[in-house]
């Protein structure tokens, strides 16, 4: 019995339909091994980490251009008892290319046929194999797909190997480097894929962590703002204890007088009406007080809305009125009548001007003379609000007015340098920018501005979320 078409297309559908190398590779020695009058069958290919199976030592340079490499082998011995013929090491595996018969098959790309092993066996390296397990013929065709060469599949027959059967082996190693060339791109696909995989995975967890640090951050930062915002109303515990205190003495004074208009022989009902409306005025004035304090120092999120910088300049005056009383400075402010809202977070503005109206009161507290603190608001450029704090005391420090605002910079025995620090990047939160320069007589100006229509910009940047600091008084 020979070796048949039928056989040989149906092996050949078996191996393309495999998707790894090494199956391919398999299928196709054992398929060929298992035909009639087959004795051994190898494949040796050129060296690629792709296609070379598993088990196999790395090649140098100069072997991965010079030499084919034994990659599958199978056989069946019926003389050589205990021989295992799918060993893949030995003086095969590997072999030069245009030396013996698979290196001319390389080289050429043309099939080779012997059929005269008892004479013609001068480039097998044990002819006493041959005689033993009666082989009679060889057969080596080159594994082609386009225009590259992949390697060759050798055959020993144990039956001589006619032209028809010799044609049947080249259809079918054509079909069979189809299989090895498809099985290959397979792989590396696969390989692509599970690297994009683990690239994609690696990036999800930087993605992740860099997420859950900016979470961090932001805690970090509404931490930073209250604390700080705390610290700069410490400082002005006795002028606000000084503040509340006048609307309740107030209202003591006109409920004593209440009391005596309605305690007369002729009780007095509209002077007594009058004195208890002057009570719940004084209430009022004393819970607005104590409302801003409050939530000055209450702990809260962002919270953007629509907000009029006229009414924040007003009721940071009214909480410093003690603090520019205690030092004699006058305050005024200039307020633009048609100022349009802006879109911020209301105690986070309220924290900028505390902190640049307490500097310049710092600044002027050693200074003799005219002591004055001018908050003005108007319109500024490209639909912007600009506000100014300027006062007449010590100036900024010489060539370091940029300074001032950076982190830990300042010019008091005992300030942080984060005052200032902060109040920009609240500033710059809310889209807007914040600056300082000299007075032309005496003193300093800040100034900021803030959009008035577009929505502030989410930026991730130090003190994003976070307050004035100590009031120091440049940084």
């Amino acid at each position: 019995m020979s070796l048949a078409a039928e056989p040989l297309l149906s092996l050949a559908v078996t191996v393309t339909s495999e998707q790894r190398v090494e199956s391919v590779l398999r299928n196709i020695v054992q398929g060929l091994a298992s035909q009639p009058g087959v004795a051994l069958t190898r494949i040796w290919l050129l060296p690629s980490t792709d296609l070379c199976g598993s088990g196999q030592e790395p090649l140098s340079s100069s072997e991965q251009t010079e030499c084919l490499r034994l990659v599958a082998s199978a056989g069946s011995a019926m003389n050589s008892p205990g021989e295992d013929w799918s060993f893949l090491h030995g003086h095969f595996s590997r072999l030069p290319l245009n030396v013996g018969k698979v290196g001319q098959v390389a080289v050429n790309r043309n099939p080779i046929r012997i059929n005269d092993l008892g004479t013609q066996n001068d480039w097998i390296l044990r002819p006493e194999w041959v005689k033993r397990e009666g082989i009679r013929s060889f057969a080596g065709l080159p594994l082609r797909f386009r225009d590259d060469l992949l390697g060759v599949v050798g055959l020993f027959s144990r039956k001589p190997l006619t032209e028809q059967e010799l044609t049947w082996l080249g259809l079918f190693a054509n079909q069979a480097a189809v299989a090895i060339a498809n099985a290959r791109a397979f792989e590396e696909v696969e390989r692509l894929r599970c690297q994009l995989e683990r690239e994609n995975n690696y990036l999800q967890e930087q993605i992740a962590e860099r997420k859950r640090a900016e979470v961090a951050l932001r805690q970090a930062q509404e931490d930073l703002t209250h604390a700080n915002r705390v610290s700069s109303m410490g400082e002005l515990t006795a002028s606000l204890a000084h503040e509340v205190n006048q609307p309740i003495a107030a209202a003591i004074t006109d409920a004593n007088t209440c009391l005596r208009w309605l305690s007369g022989s002729r009780p007095d009902l509209e002077e007594a009406r009058a004195a208890a409306s002057r009570i719940v005025q004084d209430g009022r004035r004393a819970s607005e007080i104590v409302n801003r304090v409050r939530l000055l120092f209450k702990k809260a999120t962002l919270q953007r809305e629509l907000v009029d910088l006229n009414e924040i300049i007003r009721e940071m005056m009214l909480l410093l009125r003690s603090e520019t009383t205690q030092f004699a400075v006058l305050a005024r402010t200039e307020l633009a009548a048609d100022l349009p809202q802006v879109m911020g977070d209301r105690v986070q503005l309220q924290q900028v001007l505390m902190n640049l109206m307490m500097n310049s009161i710092d600044a002027m507290k050693d200074v003799e003379g005219t002591r004055e603190l001018a908050i003005q608001s108007q319109r500024g450029e490209n639909g912007q609000v600009l506000i100014s704090v300027s006062d007449s005391g010590v100036g900024l420090p010489p060539q370091q007015a940029e300074q001032i605002f950076d982190a830990f910079f300042t010019t008091k025995p005992h300030g942080t340098g984060m005052g200032l620090r902060i109040s920009r990047s609240i500033v710059e939160s809310h889209g807007g920018r914040l600056w300082a320069i000299d007075n032309p007589r005496r003193g300093a100006r800040f100034c900021f501005t803030l959009p008035t229509k577009a929505e502030a910009h989410d930026s991730v940047v130090l003190g994003d979320r976070t307050g004035t600091a100590d009031g120091s008084r440049r940084a």
